[in-house]
């Protein structure tokens, strides 16, 4: 894990894996800090041959619930799917899709940033690795 301070905050990066056993994987901000997402790179495999999964990214709040749905797609078996998160076009041909982040997309302590699949099977995976910026609120 990289953690490098800077002028504002601490750059660190984010490592999120799941399997179709875990189903979901979330970061949850530390009590007292603010997390700004610059940007990252989602990717979802599918590895049984049969069935359709759906796959769901969001970002929720203790206080208010479902603050910002950022994806939801489903993606019928055997197949790959990689989406760029904050990057503001598609520049390599291994990238699929990009979500364009909100300008500053600021988290409060508690706030967790979600990715789900549901109908999931043995073999499927996904991931997410991204970098942002964090300090003391």
């Amino acid at each position: 894990m990289m953690e490098k301070v800077i002028p504002g905050g601490i750059f660190k990066d984010l490592d999120l894996n799941g399997t179709a056993e875990t189903g979901t994987i979330y970061f949850e901000v530390p009590a007292g800090r603010v997390v700004e997402l610059l940007y990252g790179e989602y990717e979802c495999e599918t590895s049984a041959v049969v069935g359709n999964r759906k796959f769901k990214s969001y970002i929720m709040s203790p206080i208010a619930g479902l603050v910002l749905s950022l994806f939801e797609f489903t993606l019928a078996a055997s197949l790959t799917k990689v989406i760029d998160f904050g990057i503001p076009k598609i520049t390599e041909t291994v990238i699929d899709d990009a979500i364009q982040l909100p300008s500053r997309l600021l988290m409060d302590g508690g706030m967790q940033l979600y990715f789900f699949i549901s109908s999931s099977q043995a073999g499927d995976w996904f991931s997410f690795f991204g970098k942002y910026i964090e300090w003391i609120n």
